[in-house]
């Protein structure tokens, strides 16, 4: 397939791993640092905008302690990022002062991703930001939050702002060439140089962590590739210490291309399939399945066969089918009890077993809802 859409990319989140930004002493691998800014900078113009997510905070601020290993305390890997955010913004800020381009730290939490307003106020500040003629400089805050450090990393993050801001193109950079067909250390191993749909078989290609002083590995790459290609945006893997990024934007072969879905989710519901945390499940039947899926109506209690978890009205809930695979989302208008209650009832019984003079008659109305399959 051609790299058209890569060609025509004018909103671009580049992320940038740990291993492409050290040394393996931990220290700031500069040339690489200066080789990409001076790159962005240069491939920036009236259309073209690039907002960087950047790791490697947290192994600079080690080299800063003078820790030579990851430490499993979170203490200590918080005063690391701490320590390491300021000197990763300080060579930022030094390298595109070479350039006519600002720079502009934004820190960040999923906790901010899953809150709407927030959601929307990210948003718009990175849309001013641009207005301005800024470059973005975007990193988990990792110095406040404790989940982060241990089990989140900079690829999903890198995804969300993608979807979040309607990007045409997620680079993510690594410090291999791409996604192998198996393990790049085994002889005849050779990059997959596309990948239509990013399935359970794509992922088995890519378990493990590369290294000890980076958050995720390959799998969390693809795991990212796999939320901002269902929300239409291209993605493509490559080396970060070497990548030429004109000739990746012109349609080059470069590194893993992960095509997007046609389709891109829109307005409120790209918060929805991507954004918001997902509080509980709902399964379905195949009448319910097919009215949501093939016929594009709402969701109502007839179809749901069983409710798992507990959650609130209005919380977003994952839906899945019979042979429990997701196939949409969305803002529920009943709590997990009430649901429970009257699941697979027609509509007509709500008030008779609810008690209740005024009802929805959707389970999840079609508006607040995302098809997935």
């Amino acid at each position: 397939m051609s790299r058209t859409l890569i060609r025509n990319a004018k909103r671009i989140v580049v992320k940038i791993g740990t291993r492409v930004l050290t040394e393996n002493d931990n220290t700031l691998a500069q040339d690489v640092l200066s080789s990409i800014v001076k790159q962005v900078s240069n491939l920036i113009d009236g259309k073209r905008r690039f907002i960087i997510v950047s790791s490697g905070a947290i192994a600079l601020g080690l080299n800063r302690m003078g820790l030579q290993a990851r430490p499993s305390e979170i203490n200590l890997l918080q005063a690391a990022a701490a320590m390491g955010q300021s000197r990763l913004m300080h060579f930022y800020e030094l390298e595109f002062s070479k350039s006519k381009h600002e720079t502009a730290q934004i820190l960040l939490t999923y906790e901010d991703i899953q809150s709407r307003r927030r959601y929307l106020n990210i948003r718009n500040t990175i849309f001013s930001l641009w207005s301005y003629g800024a470059v973005p400089i975007v990193n988990e805050n990792d110095t406040v939050s404790y989940e982060e450090i241990r089990f989140g990393d900079n690829d999903l993050l890198s995804a969300h702002l993608a979807v979040m801001i309607d990007a045409d193109l997620l680079l993510i950079l690594t410090s291999t060439d791409g996604v192998y067909d198996k393990n790049p250390s085994e002889r005849g191993a050779a990059i997959i140089r596309e990948i239509p749909k990013i399935d359970t078989d794509v992922k088995r290609l890519a378990k493990g962590k590369t290294s000890l002083f980076s958050s995720g590995g390959m799998e969390s790459k693809l795991d990212a590739a796999e939320i901002a290609t269902r929300s239409g945006v291209a993605v493509v893997i490559a080396n970060g210490k070497i990548v030429n990024l004109r000739e990746l934007l012109d349609g080059g072969e470069v590194g893993t291309y992960c095509v997007p879905n046609k389709e891109r989710i829109k307005g409120k519901k790209k918060w929805i399939a991507m954004g918001s945390r997902i509080e509980g499940k709902i399964v379905i039947d195949r009448g319910g399945e097919r009215a949501i899926v093939k016929e594009k109506k709402s969701l109502l209690p007839a179809g749901i066969k069983e409710v798992q978890g507990r959650f609130g009205i209005g919380s977003n809930v994952s839906i899945l089918n019979e042979e429990n695979v997701e196939i949409a989302r969305g803002l529920v208008n009943f709590t997990s009890d009430e649901l429970g209650a009257i699941k697979g009832l027609h509509t007509k019984k709500i008030p008779e077993v609810l008690g209740a003079d005024t009802f929805f008659e959707e389970a999840v109305h079609r508006d607040n809802m995302v098809i997935l399959a």
